[in-house]
């Protein structure tokens, strides 16, 4: 059943006028997250910042949008997705072969409806539209005056035009100006076209999602193969981070905190002097032991502190340590509530405990015993690709959130830059990809594979570090029980293979695939060309 387009354009209207607020506002990870995933299906990048994005089409032109355009957008979204429904009709209606007529004949039929009356110009689209609805006369009248009463839903350009007869009346409602702020009817409209994108903005729409401070605090591992931009990833969607690297020797009293000896001088009028006969300035040392608190007691107490704020504890590579040992009894407050808080608290050792409670402005807060505070979250990157690492028992598991990072291999910032390989230049996309490829046939895991950050923007320019990082990863961690079959039969030791590479030999093998990609890729190309060539073809001829 079809909505009264103007009631709900009229209702969008004035909750924007009397809700929007300019300010300030972090966008949550799902939106983030999915936005992304929807922009990519159309060949476009996002790189998201704290207060704003900057969007590249596949055109290269880059767009830089504040947050609030996805705020704004949130407004007219359900307006929009309504305007796609009736769109979506007609489609349909134009592939039911209506008088015989083509799509691209009812199409341009129904552009001349425009101010017209569809009882005298085009009485057999309106007799579909009956038919199409059956009972629901309500929804056939809707549909029927979307055609020719384009003053009903503040449209402008015709319907038969691709996209663009949604700009006029998303940016009319919002009243903005199509030269500035435009694009904001382009993400109105991927909001809209997607179900679940569209889900998110009903949610940040209800939960006021311009405050950065929405989202519980929690548990999150994010892991995948090197390079894929996991430390990235938590830095663009974690703020106040302390990060600690988890190793085979990192230990609880490293993590949580203990007694060490701590260094005193007394002042004295005696000299001391140091065995190559400087003098020692700062006095008699004297040696002493005090409560040093590590990494997780020094950002809990920041959190509870600063209870307005969002803390974050980042642990790199936390499989290189035996992690349920390190987190000891800690482990007992990674289960968290609704609000992000731990669910149940613990009884601190002595140690810790005579710590806390000399804290004189929050040992209050520890009176039934430790906890993690409602606006701290503990997020960790993890690699399970690599050698030497250490299993998470399932139990330590149950509590974190897991989010995998796929291996990207277009839309990073260095993807076009050039890597002179086998006497030519290929960009890093086009290498990364066969790379990949190759080792996938080979029967890799994919957590082997190679991400595009596993090479730096940097390390790109310097081509001995990029030929000697690429290369023995390759030889010693993914293809070491499988050279022969992943590089060239002539190469016998690694000395062979970084010879080779810097001679412009093609020490892979993969000289054939790249050019394959590549001639795929002009293909895919030209047919784009021939698309929008067509398309303006077609725009032109309904515009005459």
């Amino acid at each position: 059943m079809l909505k009264d387009l103007y009631q709900l354009a009229i209702d969008s209207r004035d909750h924007y006028r009397n809700t929007f607020v300019n300010e300030d506002f972090k966008l949550n990870r799902d939106f983030k997250e999915r936005f992304a995933q929807v922009l990519e299906s159309h060949n476009t990048t996002i790189q998201y910042y704290d207060y704003s994005a900057e969007i590249t089409p596949s055109s290269t032109n880059k767009i830089f949008c504040p947050n609030q355009w996805f705020y704004i957008a949130t407004f007219v979204v359900e307006f929009c997705s309504e305007l796609i429904k009736y769109k979506g009709i007609l489609v349909n209606l134009s592939e039911s072969n209506v008088s015989g007529m083509s799509r691209r004949q009812f199409f341009e039929k129904v552009k001349n409806l425009k101010g017209k009356n569809i009882d005298d110009f085009a009485p057999d689209i309106k007799e579909a539209i009956f038919k199409y609805f059956n009972e629901d006369e309500t929804s056939a009248e809707y549909l029927c005056r979307f055609l020719t009463d384009y003053s009903w839903w503040f449209g402008s350009k015709t319907i038969d035009r691709h996209q663009d007869y949604y700009n006029s009346p998303v940016l009319s409602l919002l009243g903005l100006v199509a030269v500035s702020q435009g694009y904001i009817a382009d993400i109105v409209y991927h909001m809209a076209s997607d179900q679940q994108l569209l889900e998110y903005s009903r949610n940040l729409q209800v939960q006021g999602f311009r405050k950065s401070t929405d989202s519980p605090a929690e548990n999150l591992i994010v892991y995948g193969a090197p390079g894929t931009g996991k430390s990235r990833y938590l830095e663009d969607n974690f703020s106040n981070i302390m990060r600690v690297v988890f190793h085979s020797e990192y230990s609880y009293y490293d993590f949580v905190g203990s007694y060490k000896p701590t260094p005193l001088y007394k002042n004295s009028d005696a000299l001391l002097h140091r065995i190559n006969g400087d003098v020692f300035e700062l006095g008699e040392p004297f040696i002493d032991y005090q409560y040093n608190p590590g990494p997780f007691i020094k950002i809990l107490i920041k959190a509870l502190r600063n209870p307005n704020n969002k803390y974050t504890l980042l642990i790199e590579e936390i499989n290189r340590a035996n992690a349920p040992t390190v987190f000891g009894d800690i482990f007992q407050l990674l289960d968290r509530k609704g609000d992000g808080a731990s669910q149940y608290k613990i009884e601190p050792n002595e140690d810790l405990k005579n710590y806390i409670m000399s804290l004189l402005d929050i040992k209050h807060l520890f009176k039934d015993g430790l906890f993690i505070p409602e606006n701290m979250s503990i997020v960790a990157t993890m690699n399970s690709g690599d050698q030497g690492v250490y299993v998470l028992d399932s139990a330590f598991k149950r509590r974190w959130k897991f989010k995998y990072m796929p291996i990207k291999e277009r839309g990073f910032v260095h993807e076009k830059n050039s890597v002179n390989y086998a006497g030519e230049t290929f960009e890093w996309r086009i290498i990364l990809t066969v790379i990949n490829s190759k080792l996938k046939n080979l029967g890799i895991n994919e957590d082997r594979l190679l991400g595009p950050f596993f090479i730096s923007p940097e390390e790109i320019e310097d081509s001995n570090s990029f030929t000697s990082k690429l290369l023995i990863y390759l030889w010693d961690d993914v293809v070491r029980y499988k050279r022969e079959n992943f590089f060239d039969p002539d190469i016998r030791t690694y000395s062979d293979l970084v010879t080779g590479f810097v001679s412009g030999v093609d020490v892979m093998n993969i000289k054939n695939e790249i050019n394959k990609v590549l001639e795929k890729e002009q293909e895919l190309q030209a047919n784009e060309v021939d698309v929008e060539q067509q398309l303006l073809e077609e725009e032109e001829l309904s515009e005459e």
